[in-house]
């Protein structure tokens, strides 16, 4: 065969495969750059819903309360659809139409969660006549979006055989029992009650001595937990006698009472002082309130000082003893499955929960590896396990549900959450979103994204308190607790404040000035110490030492196993610690707590 003649089968073969194999490859490129565009997409939608539910529960002082957190939800919700849709307008016919691709939002909060999903409304409204009325029609397809009701972190154990018991677990060692295991005086009023409902911090009771009720003081894994002196930076909003507005900033000691900050007006005099709260630059003034806070205070004897953090761990004590007493020998195969089997944490071979504690008793908290303060513990495993669970199993369900609605050609499922992001989930007030059916080259999109967020008013985790300190030149820095920095300069701690005082505030005067303020700024004479963030922890955010190293009070380093600082090393570091995580934890708003 002449050479030209091979020339041409040859250019007859490969040029339609060339052609071919561009157009696939230019698909795959397409589909690739496509799957990216809608991964930022939804990552970025989600932290927008996230930043929308944080700044209005933080600007609601009503956002503890159901129905005003639902309001907060919902307007997050609005937001991440928003933020979906003015992204995505290129690439869907209409914003109302993302709807069809989103089987699922998930809202994590401090003790359950609320799933925004599809639901069929079957009580439909007919007219007759001049009247509307309601009627039930389950052939109806009236499907519709909204939240789904709130579901707790709950699990159900058997005792003995016959005794049912359900603990509710929170993103800390917080839980509440619900049960009849024997008739018990729980609350010290002289009655004997059967069925109950019972919360409380669970900690190691026997770390907890030398009690002493009278100065407030105890002591916990061998430091003293004593009364705090709290002080916040305020900026006040005073008009003068010619009606003129002026700021007067000041540094203000603050009690948590009924669950709100209660400032002391001057604490020089503090006898002839007037309580306050601090609502957008103006002092309110307690009136009827004032005689019972001044009563709280002398019942305390130790002036105007918080006593939160020695509340946190003299309760705890009773109520950790109570269920180490109550729920000894409840182990994950107590655990009492949704269809009702028992004594069987397996099944086809898979563990029913992402973690096998084996035979460990799960609320034992006296044993060395299972102190609840520790996210090493045996409680802790379970607990995220049982959180992943719930979470998981109701999940599914509502996204599986969906497919009765979309009639796409696509079915919706659950896809696989990693590890990672679980313990985030368990830990942390979190958004998990879901958007799945779009079609993108030859096969169909499928995603999740999860955003947490450390910085609100849900939970106080390890990493929700700073430790402020003063620095070689006097003035203050704040740190994370492992912060090596601050493990050398410890003697001048100064104390232990949530994250969110370290975040700017505002004031607004009038509609066209706004003034700024830190909370843990300080002041002197006549000007701020403003307090910064330490270079090595927190602008440079390089790794610290492991937390519960320090609430044990040994830290050891990694590689050798060799002590780098013992108990005595870290007193002061582990009393501010200690003290401050306790007194956050303890003056949390809990709708569900007695």
């Amino acid at each position: 065969m002449k050479l030209q003649s091979m020339a041409i089968i040859f250019v007859l073969i490969i040029v339609p495969i060339s052609f071919v194999m561009a157009q696939y490859l230019q698909t795959q490129i397409d589909t690739i750059k496509l799957q990216t565009a809608y991964n930022t997409t939804l990552i970025t939608a989600t932290h927008d819903a996230l930043k929308a539910f944080q700044v209005n529960s933080a600007n609601n002082k009503y956002s503890s309360i159901s129905d005003s957190k639902i309001r907060d939800i919902e307007a997050s919700i609005n937001t991440f659809y928003n933020s979906l849709g003015t992204k995505m307008q290129s690439n869907v016919n209409s914003k109302d139409s993302l709807y069809l691709y989103v089987p699922a939002i998930v809202f994590t909060l401090y003790d359950g969660y609320y799933i925004y999903s599809s639901y069929n409304n079957i009580y439909n409204v007919i007219k007759q006549g001049d009247e509307e009325r309601v009627r039930i029609q389950d052939s109806d397809k009236n499907y519709q979006d909204a939240l789904k009701p709130y579901i707790y972190y709950s699990c159900q154990y058997t005792k003995n055989g016959t005794d049912r018991i359900i603990v509710n677990y929170t993103l800390d060692n917080a839980i509440t029992v619900y049960g009849d295991l024997g008739k018990a005086d729980l609350d010290g009023d002289g009655v004997q009650e059967s069925e109950y409902t019972y919360s409380g911090y669970l900690i190691n009771p026997n770390d907890v001595k030398s009690i002493n009720n009278t100065n407030k003081t105890l002591q916990y894994k061998g430091v003293t937990i004593r009364p705090e002196t709290l002080t916040e930076h305020l900026i006040i909003l005073e008009t003068d006698t010619n009606g003129d507005i002026k700021e007067v900033e000041n540094d203000y000691n603050y009690i948590v009472y009924n669950n709100q900050k209660v400032y002391l007006e001057n604490a020089s005099n503090p006898l002839s002082s007037r309580y306050f709260w601090y609502n957008d630059g103006e002092k309110k003034y307690l009136q009827s309130e004032a005689k019972n806070l001044q009563q709280y205070i002398d019942d305390n004897g130790v002036g105007f000082k918080s006593i939160s953090g020695f509340e946190y761990y003299n309760q705890a004590v009773y109520f950790s003893k109570w269920v180490n007493d109550k729920l000894t020998g409840i182990r994950q195969s107590s655990i009492v499955q949704n269809d009702g089997t028992r004594g069987q944490y397996k099944r086809n071979g898979e563990l029913y929960l992402s973690v096998d504690t084996g035979t460990n008793d799960i609320f034992d908290t006296t044993k060395a590896n299972n102190d609840p303060m520790l996210s090493s513990s045996i409680f802790n495993s379970h607990r995220m396990a049982v959180i992943q669970k719930s979470i998981e199993t109701n999940l599914t369900t509502a996204i599986a549900n969906y497919n009765n609605r979309t009639g796409l050609n696509y079915e919706f499922v659950m896809p696989v959450i990693n590890a990672e992001n679980w313990y985030n989930i368990a830990n942390n007030v979190s958004i998990i979103s879901f958007m799945q059916g779009m079609i993108i080259g030859q096969k169909y999109y499928n995603n999740y994204s999860v955003v947490t967020n450390t910085r609100n008013e849900e939970v106080i985790n390890e990493q929700s308190v700073y430790i402020l300190a003063k620095n070689e030149d006097g003035n203050l820095e704040y740190h994370q607790p492992g912060c090596e920095n601050l493990i050398k300069n410890q003697q001048n701690i100064v104390g232990t404040y949530t994250d969110l005082s370290f975040l700017r505030q505002s004031v607004k005067v009038n509609e066209v000035r706004t003034l700024y303020f830190y909370p843990q700024t300080r002041r002197n004479g006549d000007k701020n110490f403003f307090t910064t963030g330490c270079y090595n922890c927190i602008v440079n955010a390089s790794g610290g030492y492991n937390i519960d190293d320090i609430v044990s009070g040994t830290i050891r380093d990694n590689k050798t196993g060799g002590v780098i600082y013992n108990t005595s090393q870290l007193t002061k570091l582990r009393e501010a610690y200690l003290t401050g995580i306790a007194r956050e934890r303890f003056d949390l708003y809990k709708s569900n707590f007695n």
